[in-house]
Parts: C-alpha cells; structure tokens; sequence
C-alpha cells in the first residue's frame, strides 16, 4: 500500500475548505444570535406599543374619575354595579344558542 502524496495545491485547496468551514459555523452562531435578537427587539417593541396604549387609556379613566365626569360615573355604575335610576326597569336578554 502506497501513501499518495497531495500537491501543495491540493493542501492548500484543503486548509482553505477547513477555514472557510471554520469562518462559515463561527460566523453561522453569530448570525442565528443577530436573526433571535432582532426577532426578541420586534416582539419587545409591540408589546411596549400595547402597553403604552393601556397606560394611556388608564391615565384618560383616571382623569374621568378624578374630575367626576357624570357621563362617565353614570356609565360605570350601570355596567359595573348594575345600577339603575329610579323608576327604570332593567332588561336582560341571553343570546340565542
């Protein structure tokens, strides 16, 4: 059995084919790390947009109540507490099945 000597051609085709395998999994983590943080700054950003839209709208209801607006008490107690003035009948009605 004879060993087949390579080419300084073929050593350096095969030392380059091992760098560029070592740059393309060196560089592959860093990329599969750049794609999850931007899909993680994506996912974080809508949800600061949801929650600013919630503290907003609680800051608008806490005005409402801090001024007494009648409109909005009057809309509280009768969806909240279920209370009606005097003299009106309250209807329910259940959905069709």
């Amino acid at each position: 059995m004879t060993k087949k000597k390579l080419t300084s051609r073929q050593k350096l085709l095969i030392w380059g084919s091992l760098g560029i395998l070592l740059a393309i999994l060196w560089l592959g983590g860093g990329l599969v790390n750049l794609a999850h943080n931007k899909l993680e700054i994506y996912r974080l950003t809508k949800k600061r947009e949801r929650l600013d839209m919630q503290y907003q709208e609680l800051l608008n209801t806490k005005k409402l109540l801090e001024d007494k607006d009648p409109q909005y008490m009057e809309e509280l107690a009768r969806l909240r507490y279920n209370l009606v003035k005097p003299g009106e009948i309250e209807f329910r009605f259940t959905p069709d099945d």
